[in-house]
């Protein structure tokens, strides 16, 4: 199971992978190893269901506005793809901070999107992927 939290209210997409999401696996706090896997037929344990559903919650939860998900954006990319108990958080590189741009911009915090933006001009190495990334953050600024 993926957990997802994206930027709504953006245009729709022209390139193939737009930079707007961040997302990762719902694991347990503790390893899946510390769990006897039950048959398929029998419920999970309330425990396993526990250790998971609070770290999957706070990790849904935790950008309350689109200024809040730029924050943790750039605290994912500050952090080199990790946040809380995920250790990987996806997608990696600059994306993080493609997505931190795209919530300011929806925002209407052009100065900060522009800022983010310069940071992920000054670190991203893929033209192909700057290239598709300002066209898609240009796009926003003209709404």
């Amino acid at each position: 199971m993926f957990l997802s939290v994206r930027v709504m209210g953006l245009p729709e997409p022209l390139v193939e992978f737009r930079r707007e999401a961040l997302w990762t696996h719902l694991e347990p706090i503790r390893q899946l190893n510390e769990y006897p896997r039950p048959a398929s037929e029998r419920p999970l344990l309330a425990e396993l269901v526990d250790d998971v559903a609070g770290p999957g919650v706070a990790f849904l939860c935790h950008a309350a506005d689109l200024h809040a998900f730029g924050r943790w954006a750039v605290e994912v990319h500050a952090q080199q793809g990790s946040w809380g108990p995920f250790r990987q958080v996806y997608p990696g590189g600059t994306a993080p901070l493609q997505a931190a741009a795209f919530a300011a911009a929806v925002a209407g915090d052009e100065a900060l999107a522009h800022r983010i933006a310069e940071a992920v001009m000054v670190q991203e190495g893929n033209s192909r992927e700057l290239r598709d990334f300002r066209s898609e953050l240009g796009r926003v600024d003209r709404q």
